[in-house]
C-alpha cells in the first residue's frame, strides 16, 4: 500500500558534468506540506532518477538546502498558507529548478552510479524504492499513535470535566457523566482504544524487527500498517465528533481540546490519504481473489462476498465495452465496503501475527 509515495520531482544524471540535476517539472510536482521548510539547512529529497535516458525510480538525495542562511541557487519556497490548526508548525512548498548535486549526494547503500556511468543495484533483490517506503510505514505507525493520543487526551480531559459537572435531577445528586449517552460513549471508547492500542503496538513491534533485520516488511505487515493508519484516524474522527455533540457547551471552550479536532483531519491525509489507501487495500484484495480463482487464503466471508460481487460487475461491464476504471468508480461504495472488510479482518484479534 504505497499510496503516499507519489514522486514527480526528477533527478537526471549528467554524464558530461558528473552531477545530478534536481528539478520540479511542473507546479503539481512541488514538494508540499514540508515541515521545517523555512528553517532547515539540509534536506533529503526523494526524486525520480533517470540515468542514460532510462528512468530507474525514486531515489533519495541529501543536499545543502541553505548555505550561510540563504537558500541554495535553484531552490524556491513559500508557505502553504494559514491552517485551521498547527500554525506553530511551518509547512512549505518547495520547488527545484535544475539544482546541481554532486555524485555523493545520492544515498548509495542500495544503488549507485558506477565510474562508467551505469546504474547499479548494490543489494540483490532490494530496490531503493522499497527501502524509502519503509519510512512511509514507520510514519503511518506514528500517525496512528498521534491520532490515538489526541483522542486519549480529549476523552480524559472531557471526562474530568463531566465527572465534576453537577446537573439537575429529581432522583438526587448527579453529574454530567451519568447521562446515558455520555456514559455509553466513554465505555465504548475505552473498549475500542484498548483493542486498537494493542493492534498498533503489535504492528510497531513487527515493523521494528523488520527494520533491525534489514529486511522488507511482508505484504501482510504492509496491509496491517495501512489498517492501523486508516482505523486509528477514522475511528478517532468519528468518536471524538460524537463526544463533542454530547458533552454540550464545554466543547466550545478554548481549553477543552475540542477546538483542535482538525488535528485528526491532518492525520487523515498524512503519510498516505486514508481514502486512497482504502482504494489500494480493496484493489489488492480483489486482484488476489481473481488470481486465486476465488480461493485466496485468509479471506473473511465479507471479503469473499464483496470480491465476488465487485469482480462480477467489472467483468460484466467490461464485456459490455465499459472501461474497468469507470466500473470501479461507479461501484465506489462497494469498493470502500470491501476495504472496510479487509480492515476489520486484519485487526479483528487486536494483535498482528505473521501467518
Amino acid at each position: 500500500v504505497q499510496s503516499g509515495l507519489v514522486v514527480q520531482t526528477t533527478a537526471e544524471w549528467n554524464e558530461e558534468r558528473q552531477i545530478f540535476l534536481l528539478h520540479t517539472p511542473n507546479e503539481g510536482a512541488r514538494k508540499n506540506w514540508i515541515s521545517q521548510g523555512f528553517t532547515a539547512d539540509k534536506a533529503v529529497v526523494v526524486a525520480d532518477l533517470t540515468v542514460g535516458g532510462e528512468r530507474v525510480g525514486p531515489h533519495a538525495f541529501v543536499m545543502n538546502f541553505r548555505e550561510g542562511g540563504e537558500l541554495v541557487p535553484g531552490v524556491s519556497i513559500d508557505d502553504m498558507g494559514r491552517k485551521t490548526v498547527g500554525n506553530d508548525l511551518d509547512n512549505a512548498w518547495i520547488n527545484f529548478d535544475q539544482v546541481e548535486l554532486d555524485r555523493s549526494a545520492m544515498l548509495s547503500k542500495y544503488a549507485r552510479i558506477t565510474d562508467d556511468n551505469r546504474y547499479e543495484l548494490t543489494t540483490k533483490g532490494v530496490r531503493p524504492f522499497d527501502m524509502i517506503g519503509q519510512r512511509l510505514y514507520s510514519g503511518r505507525i506514528a500517525v496512528s499513535q498521534a491520532a490515538l493520543e489526541y483522542r486519549r487526551q480529549l476523552f480524559k480531559q472531557t471526562k474530568e470535566y463531566s465527572d465534576k459537572k453537577a446537573i439537575f435531577s429529581f432522583s438526587g445528586p448527579r453529574v454530567l457523566s451519568d447521562i446515558p449517552q455520555l456514559s455509553a460513549i466513554y465505555r465504548e471508547n475505552e473498549k475500542k482504544m484498548k483493542h486498537l492500542d494493542s493492534f498498533v503496538k503489535s504492528c510497531e513491534a513487527s515493523l521494528a524487527e523488520s527494520i533491525r533485520r534489514g529486511s522488507l516488511p511482508s505484504r501482510e505487515l504492509v496491509e496491517a500498517i495501512a489498517t492501523c493508519k486508516v482505523k486509528a484516524v477514522e475511528e478517532s474522527i468519528d468518536i471524538c465528533f460524537r463526544l463533542k455533540q454530547d458533552v454540550g457547551s464545554f466543547a466550545l471552550m478554548g481549553d477543552s481540546g475540542h477546538g483542535n479536532m482538525d488535528f485528526l483531519q491532518a492525520c487523515k491525509f498524512a503519510e498516505g490519504d486514508s481514502r486512497i489507501m482504502m482504494q489500494k487495500l480493496a484493489r489488492d484484495r480483489l486482484k488476489e481473489f481473481a488470481s486465486s480463482g476465488g480461493k485466496g487464503s485468509n479471506f473473511s466471508d465479507d471479503e469473499t462476498r464483496l470480491c465476488a460481487q465487485l469482480g462480477g460487475k467489472i467483468a460484466a461491464a467490461t464485456k459490455a465495452g465499459v472501461e474497468k476504471q469507470q466500473t470501479w468508480d461507479n461501484e465506489w461504495q462497494t469498493v470502500y465496503e470491501l476495504a472496510e472488510a479487509v480492515i476489520n479482518r486484519a485487526q479483528a484479534t487486536g494483535q498482528f501475527k505473521e501467518s
